[in-house]
């Protein structure tokens, strides 16, 4: 009985994501589901299973419930982190870096984030808001772990005068450690 529904559940949740495709209806969807553990993990499993539109308008309405509830994200980190090592979609790794500059991370995950995010911020292919919610994640980390400024500094110097304004005035902010 648990399984039909639980299938029936993920049918209607695709069904509905699939129709609906635009800011208003992310923030509807996500208020709707905030509370219910079991549509959460549905969707989770559909941004970390999926390449298609599923995949980018889920991730959308898993970032504002992140919001939300910042600790929705904590026990999906590990399948998080290996998604953003796939070739997925930059609307999904946006989302899943901007969900990870707010969330807690223990040691050994902090670890996999750290690389992760290194080698995003570092890859001038992706696009900025990718980078810049990947430098963000990395400066959030470095709070708790003060020996990773060193090398987030010289990475985000690099080539910083190449930088769109944004990244820059992101960056700045980070290098003088007054981002908030």
């Amino acid at each position: 009985m648990t399984n039909t529904r639980n299938i029936d559940l993920e049918d209607k949740l695709r069904e509905e994501i699939l129709r609906g495709g635009h800011k208003s209806f992310w923030q509807r969807f996500a208020e709707e589901h905030h509370k219910d553990d079991e549509a959460i993990a549905i969707l989770f499993d559909f941004i970390i299973s999926g390449k298609d539109k599923l995949a980018q308008t889920t991730s959308e309405i898993i970032r504002y419930i992140s919001d939300m509830n910042p600790t929705i994200v904590i026990p999906f980190i590990d399948r998080l982190v290996e998604k953003l090592n796939t070739d997925c979609h930059d609307a999904v790794k946006r989302c899943i870096f901007r969900m990870f500059q707010r969330t807690t991370f223990t040691e050994d995950q902090a670890g996999f984030v750290v690389d992760t995010a290194f080698k995003h911020l570092q890859d001038r292919s992706n696009a900025i808001a990718i980078r810049v919610f990947a430098m963000t994640t990395l400066y959030n980390l470095a709070q708790t772990y003060p020996e990773l400024y060193p090398e987030l500094d010289a990475c985000i110097t690099e080539n910083l005068s190449e930088e769109s304004t944004g990244f820059q005035n992101r960056a700045v902010k980070i290098l003088n450690r007054t981002w908030k």
